[in-house]
């Protein structure tokens, strides 16, 4: 009679090639799932600046916020109930609401006043400036690699805003001080990952900053008219789709991975500026744009090579 112990080792065997398989398909899937949340974001913000052009910014993140919350609620209140309001660190989840609130105020106003490629770009330095804060107040130790990405994206930067640039260089202070913004809701995002699921996370942030800007609109007395306030509900499907597709990237790839496929998003605001605004960035500051891209690539790098620095810092936005 044959051991079974013979054939276990070869059964456990092919388990590890499926799962292999698996994984690279599951990888392959998130990857996707990011890019299409990439799109999703790149047209909330297109019509978040065409919005803000005729409406406050308050009026405009209302809608970025309200409609998301919705669709959270119809979508995962079914299966959690009450369970969304479940939280080991409500005063934390309560600050992240309102740091992303300032976020989402400061990019707004930033696109009604400067190209939405440019104001998009140079937020997306909050990953190095994450990565300088936890230097400078946590004391990590970074890859060697981490100093060369934080001067290529402030490089980048200081491409984007030369003297004579195309524009006013005093509005490029606000997509630095929403990555600045930003960087502070990361950092307290990776303090509440390992207690709280996801989409209690995002639930918090979402009822913040409905409550936060609805509140706003007590001051506010222009109402849309029928195709605008369309337009209001598109852009808060478009952000509340991006999140939802978001999640459903992070649940089949690792963070790590999808890192980099958050840059995406730079290249559809670039086509979505191109085409909706006939805002085509010029040589010089393109080349800001890839250094900012680029250092933020070879921060994601560097966080790989030091696994017990990684998060999921430029993926969710």
């Amino acid at each position: 009679m044959p051991h079974a112990g013979f054939a276990y080792p070869l059964q456990r065997q092919r388990g590890v090639l499926v799962s292999a398989v698996d994984r690279r398909h599951h990888v392959q899937l998130g990857a996707m799932l990011g890019v299409g949340a990439t799109l999703m974001f790149a047209f909330a913000d297109t019509l978040s600046k065409y919005l803000a052009r005729d409406y406050p910014v308050n009026q405009v993140a209302f809608a970025r916020y309200a409609v998301p919350l919705l669709f959270v609620c119809i979508v995962y209140g079914p299966q959690y109930g009450f369970g969304l309001f479940r939280t080991r660190h409500p005063a934390v989840q309560l600050l992240r609401g309102v740091l992303l609130v300032i976020c989402t105020l400061t990019i707004v106003l930033a696109m009604r006043l400067m190209p939405i490629a440019e104001a998009q770009s140079i937020s997306f330095v909050h990953p190095l400036l994450l990565m300088l804060l936890a230097v400078l107040f946590l004391h990590e130790k970074v890859h060697p690699l981490s100093w060369v990405a934080i001067a290529l994206g402030f490089g980048g930067v200081i491409v984007i805003v030369r003297p004579g640039g195309g524009f006013d260089t005093s509005p490029a202070l606000l997509p630095l001080a929403m990555a600045l913004c930003y960087a502070g809701y990361q950092a307290l995002t990776r303090h509440v990952t390992a207690r709280d699921a996801a989409i209690n996370s995002l639930f918090y942030v979402m009822l913040v900053g409905t409550v936060v800007t609805g509140v706003s609109l007590l001051f506010v007395d222009k109402m849309p008219g029928s195709r605008d306030a369309a337009l209001f509900v598109c852009a808060g499907l478009c952000s509340g789709g991006g999140h939802f597709l978001m999640i459903r990237a992070l649940g089949s790839s690792p963070a790590s991975k999808l890192a980099p496929v958050a840059y995406v998003q730079v290249l559809w605001v670039i086509m979505l500026g191109v085409l909706f605004f006939g805002n085509f960035p010029a040589g010089l500051t393109l080349l800001g744009i890839a250094l900012i891209v680029a250092g933020g690539l070879l921060a994601t790098l560097a966080r790989r090579a030091a696994p017990s620095t990684a998060s999921i810092t430029g993926v969710i936005r």
